[in-house]
């Protein structure tokens, strides 16, 4: 502290020292390390995110540190891997083993935590997409989503995995060889009506990048999983917004693969049609006339 006075009294040029400040943040201009103790500018302007991403690792990775820091570490380590380039600097930085490993953590809050920077960094990143796949991360993220107790690592696994999956064609070929597909049907028969909406959507996102998919999910089954789950929430639990999803990955599926449909699913879909109205379940006419 002594040290940071003296710098300051020795610069007393306050507006000055703003606007060098304001550069060096900005990337505009760089410190000069010979007029300038380092620790003193950390003090200024704050660490670098390549020392606090390296820093937020450290300490998930300490079995001695405590879980409210794991999580305070893990927050500032999200935040920081939303921009593109903090999430590519993962694999630069060698870090995504040490974060992978946390997967496993026996804390509830760290898994989930560490599946939520999963997630973030992997979201529309093809690099970083491909180094996550690389170091080994899909597996703990389906083990996760298949058998977690925890409810709140259920869903980060989700969301990182449906990060992972979108736009990445060899992401989705691991997936399947890992019976990924597998592990999403059994949540299409849950009670969890949270995740199943959101299963749901990914199929959809998943058949609109790979038309292929559709017709693997004729083939295995899971097109009359979908009409179950259409009839479940339109007869039994009601509910809007699960039969819109459900109706428009359907329509997927029948577009894509060009399956025909059976006079039991034109039939669920016409008592959908009826109880919901055409406005609420925003399928234009053209669609329902595929469907119907």
């Amino acid at each position: 502290m002594e040290k940071l006075l003296q710098w300051a009294v020795d610069n007393s040029n306050t507006n000055s020292l703003s606007e060098q400040a304001d550069a060096i943040r900005r990337g505009e201009a760089k410190p000069d390390p010979s007029k300038y103790d380092p620790k003193i500018l950390e003090a200024i302007l704050g660490k670098d995110d390549a020392t606090r991403m390296k820093e937020a690792v450290e300490c998930i990775s300490n079995p001695e540190d405590t879980v409210e820091n794991k999580e305070i570490a893990l927050d500032n380590l999200e935040l920081l891997i939303e921009g593109i380039d903090n999430a590519c600097n993962i694999e630069n930085m060698k870090l995504w083993p040490a974060i992978i490993k946390q997967l496993d953590a026996k804390e509830p809050e760290v898994r989930k935590g560490v599946a939520w920077v999963c997630g973030t960094a992997v979201q529309n990143n093809p690099k970083a997409q491909t180094a996550f796949m690389t170091h080994g991360g899909l597996q703990p993220l389906l083990n996760l989503l298949a058998h977690d107790a925890d409810k709140g690592v259920r869903n980060k696994a989700l969301y990182a995995i449906s990060g992972f999956l979108k736009h990445n064609t060899s992401g989705v070929l691991e997936f399947e060889k890992l019976d990924g597909f597998n592990v999403l049907r059994v949540i299409l028969s849950t009670e969890d009506t949270a995740m199943l909406r959101k299963v749901i959507f990914l199929y959809n996102s998943l058949m609109i990048d790979n038309e292929a998919l559709a017709t693997r999910f004729v083939k295995d089954g899971t097109f009359d999983d979908f009409q179950k789950v259409l009839i479940k929430y339109t007869e039994e639990d009601e509910d809007e917004d699960m039969v819109e999803k459900t109706l428009r990955t359907i329509h997927t599926v029948v577009t894509k693969s060009q399956a025909s449909v059976s006079d039991e699913l034109r039939k669920a879909c016409q008592k959908a049609k009826d109880k919901y109205g055409t406005d609420n379940l925003n399928l234009v006419e053209s669609e329902w006339k595929d469907l119907l």
